[in-house]
């Protein structure tokens, strides 16, 4: 007999599993923050604002689109757990008013509002798959693209965004790593 914490685990494992880590999302994420590493480039912090927050709804519809490619059934797989994704997305959204306002009075602040809020439903998330690697991803994208803003304020339009997709994308790895890990433990016999 199994105790409710080891039926809850397993339960946070097996959810993983079904879902292939998520692993479309953060490559979706990866694209993202890869394009507007590009537009750092030439655009204005006003204009950068704006830009991403326009584009940022466009993360989910294309994780939708590589779940085939990536094998990460993340809208397929059900779980009782699967309820708080669902929240944690609702509650990085309740930050969108502190992004306007950046992006309306202190655009160039942009990059790290939003590379931060946008990694907040990473430990929830992390924690409904039981992972290590998304408690990780956020303890260090927070602590990057932060000493980014306030040591080379300049590169703050190419050097966040692409350090956030960087890690988007050693995030993705590490995810199908332990999807993969969580689906053989979950077939060995007990």
């Amino acid at each position: 007999m199994t105790d409710l914490s080891t039926d809850i685990l397993n339960e946070r494992r097996r959810y993983s599993a079904a879902a292939g880590g998520g692993v479309s999302l953060p490559v979706a994420g990866a694209i993202y923050w890869a394009c507007l590493a590009i537009a750092g480039t030439w655009m204005e912090p006003t204009q950068w604002a704006y830009t991403a927050a326009m584009f940022s709804g466009a993360i989910f519809p294309v994780g939708l689109v590589l779940q085939g490619v990536f094998k990460s059934p993340f809208m397929k797989a059900k779980s009782p757990l699967s309820g708080v994704t669902t929240a944690a997305i609702v509650a990085i959204n309740l930050l969108w008013p502190i992004h306007m306002i950046v992006v309306w009075t202190a655009p160039q602040a942009a990059p790290l509002t939003l590379a931060i809020g946008m990694s907040l439903h990473w430990p929830i998330i992390g924690w409904g798959y039981a992972s290590k690697v998304c408690m990780a991803h956020a303890i260090v994208r927070v602590a990057a693209v932060t000493a980014i803003f306030f040591l080379a304020p300049q590169y703050s339009l190419v050097g966040i965004p692409l350090v956030v997709s960087g890690l988007y994308l050693l995030a993705a790895a590490g995810l199908s790593w332990e999807s993969n890990r969580y689906r053989r433990m979950i077939a060995a016999p007990a």
